[in-house]
């Protein structure tokens, strides 16, 4: 499906400014001279459409670069099994991600395919919708796009162009022009997205979302937007750990509990104290971070602080328990919280009220020619291998 090609890949990539990735380790890398030949083929029907966002086409060309850029090289998938050095569309997902994932995609290829629509929709439209609503941009967005395209600039080798740089270092011969482009799209879209999510009134405005909607919007939506506290805590269940698994399902209390995390915060997962508190979260980002069925058990009106439950998982053909302890229980109501929980749940709600806006304004389509386009283009890295010296 996809083809081949000899450029080494660095397997981390560079921190992107204002977008929490990956800093990628320094490897000297053996850099093979480019043939006309793959350029062509990696360009073939750039132009081509491959997905549609209300009346916005993103071409090959740009679909490729945030791809690759923003979703496949944007963190470290390696530690939920996927091998960047392996075609995408070749490779099962693995038992680390969410079955509800599983459930949905074939391959690693398809879903990166969605995690790109997902992102290139939220560009589109909040762009979309800053323009329709006259909303001025402001200089720290531009000081944003500069301070990205410098650091890229310096880490790229005097003698080599962009677009041979861009194919070793992310894995695509992205163009110049694309990049910059792909790079103003998000920074504007990331500005207008952080200025209406912290401004009801601006919010209101742009999409739409009275006190009235707000409320509807919480009542709806409970299970995932009340807002908790608690301790998560996972281990792997093995003969050697029977004891402190013991421990923490029967702590006292969620101080002894606490106690108990700080005590055993040395298996690799946990390295600083109180790395276990997840404070004032909403059920829905409880979900996010449990990997069994724990966040149903918090939905309950019942659950009271010190509670304990716990339940196991598969990864890596290993079995792991993952144990909860209730810290604060969710509210009876939205009265029950404080200024900091109601700002949590709110903003779940305007995360609610966004995908409403999208479905009502926004239609989206894949152009199966050009998705096809796109798989049968893309490039395989090789594992980068060290370049030996000697001396004389």
């Amino acid at each position: 499906m996809a083809k081949q090609n000899s450029k080494a890949f660095k397997e981390e990539r560079k921190k992107a400014s204002a977008k929490a990735m990956y800093i990628g380790t320094a490897v000297a890398l053996v850099l093979i001279g480019l043939t006309g030949l793959i350029v062509w083929l990696v360009q073939y029907n750039s132009n081509v459409t491959v997905y549609q966002v209300g009346e916005q086409a993103v071409k090959k060309d740009l679909y490729t670069c945030a791809y690759y850029y923003s979703t496949m090289t944007s963190q470290d998938w390696k530690s939920q099994g996927f091998d960047v050095y392996q075609d995408p569309y070749e490779q099962k997902l693995g038992e680390t991600v969410s079955e509800k994932v599983r459930e949905k995609f074939e391959n690693w290829g398809e879903y990166f395919e969605s995690l790109t629509n997902d992102g290139l929709k939220f560009i589109l439209v909040m762009q979309d919708t800053a323009t329709k609503g006259g909303y001025t941009y402001t200089q720290e967005v531009q000081d944003k796009i500069d301070q990205e395209w410098e650091a890229l600039q310096q880490d790229k080798p005097a003698t080599m162009n962009f677009q041979d740089y861009m194919l070793r270092t992310y894995g695509a011969p992205i163009k110049s022009k694309t990049f910059q482009n792909y790079l103003t799209m998000y920074h504007q879209a990331a500005q207008f997205y952080k200025d209406i999510t912290e401004s009801k009134a601006l919010f209101n405005k742009y999409i739409g979302g009275t006190a009235a909607d707000f409320e509807s919007t919480y009542q709806a939506h409970r299970d995932e937007l009340d807002v908790v506290s608690i301790r998560y805590f996972s281990m792997e269940d093995t003969p050697e750990n029977a004891a402190k698994i013991e421990a923490l399902k029967n702590a006292a209390d969620q101080k002894e509990f606490g106690a108990l995390c700080n005590e055993y915060k040395n298996d690799e997962t946990y390295t600083k104290e109180d790395q276990s508190l997840f404070k004032d979260v909403t059920l829905m980002q409880v979900n996010q971070v449990s990997k069994s069925v724990i966040s149903k058990t918090l939905t309950s009106q019942k659950t009271k602080e010190g509670d304990i439950c716990y339940s196991d998982y598969k990864k890596d053909g290993k079995t792991f328990v993952e144990i909860v302890c209730v810290v604060k229980p969710r509210g009876k109501n939205m009265n029950a919280y404080n200024e900091s929980d109601v700002k949590q749940w709110e903003f779940g709600a305007m995360g609610v009220l966004l995908e409403e806006y999208y479905d009502a304004h926004y239609t989206t389509e894949v152009s199966q020619k050009g998705i096809e386009a796109f798989r049968e283009d893309m490039i395989i890295p090789q594992e980068p291998t060290t370049q030996k010296t000697t001396t004389s």
